[in-house]
């Protein structure tokens, strides 16, 4: 039989409060009638009358061997936070062996030097609660034989500014240069740009099952995923058929994997970090997000 959970503060307060009335008289037909006149008190109860109860609870828990759970100050327990932690982790885990068996295996094979991969950029006016003002994106293809192939780039209007955040869009157009948002155009066609976004990465094959990774610097991951995930709610896509991968990760197995001796390539990823850093594209026309 599964175990029974454990009672919480109000339960105890409750039956406290149901002796009580028994001794003056009055008798409630069922546990829920109690409780719903107890509740009444508790809503009022005092902080020191409440953690009376709580110790209440929390020793019967004690007696019954069930573990106490623990919280932040915020009042989320700490069992979510290390859960979240511990997906993170995982996460991070999961794209650094799906890029470095990848790469293993283009080297061994001698098709890394054709291999097409595929970065993304996004520049966006503000960030507005946890979702990005997204004004420009594109995305390009490049391979270590021919270098820089060819890009889809787009610039977006996003619509209505959200209420606040207007003085923030106006900087970050100045900042990127480009436009402030027309709200009186309807905002950029999402879904369009989606369907457009996938048919660059099948370019190849438009039977492919898994769409290849897309690259981008780490501080532009967050942004990136949640445009994709705009587009994709837009859609009624799911979002999970995309991977956004940081591309100092990729650089660093990418760079090791070709180094004809043991004195060229990145002894650490940060170092591929500090080189993507130096962008020696910067000033290259025709680049998208420039």
């Amino acid at each position: 039989m599964p175990k029974k959970a454990p009672k919480n503060a109000f339960f105890y307060f409750m039956l406290n409060y149901k002796d009580e009335q028994q001794k003056k008289g009055i008798n409630y037909g069922s546990l829920a009638d109690v409780s719903v006149a107890a509740g009444e008190l508790w809503k009022t109860a005092s902080p020191q009358e409440k953690a009376r109860w709580e110790a209440k609870a929390k020793q019967e828990k004690t007696k019954q061997n069930i573990p106490v759970a623990k919280y932040t100050s915020t009042g989320i327990p700490l069992s979510v936070i290390e859960q979240q932690q511990k997906e993170i982790q995982e996460a991070i885990q999961y794209e650094i062996d799906d890029i470095r068996n990848m790469v293993k295996i283009k080297a061994f094979n001698q098709s890394i030097l054709d291999e097409d991969f595929y970065l993304i950029d996004v520049n966006y006016y503000c960030k507005a609660g946890n979702t990005y003002v997204i004004g420009e994106s594109t995305v390009l293809r490049f391979n270590l034989r021919l270098g820089y192939q060819d890009s889809y780039h787009e610039l977006i209007n996003p619509g209505r500014i959200p209420v606040g955040y207007a003085s923030d869009v106006k900087y970050g157009s100045t900042e990127l240069g480009l436009d402030m948002p027309d709200e009186t155009e309807s905002q950029s066609n999402y879904i369009a740009i989606l369907a457009n976004i996938i048919d660059y990465l099948k370019q190849k094959d438009q039977n492919v099952k898994t769409l290849p990774p897309l690259y981008t610097m780490p501080d532009k991951v967050l942004a990136v995923q949640d445009f994709i995930l705009q587009m994709c709610t837009k859609a009624g896509e799911d979002e999970l058929h995309f991977r956004v991968y940081k591309l100092d990760t990729l650089f660093f197995y990418l760079i090791n994997s070709i180094k004809s001796n043991k004195n060229e390539g990145f002894p650490k990823e940060s170092l591929a970090l500090v080189q993507l850093k130096k962008d020696p594209f910067k000033y290259t026309p025709g680049l998208g997000c420039e």
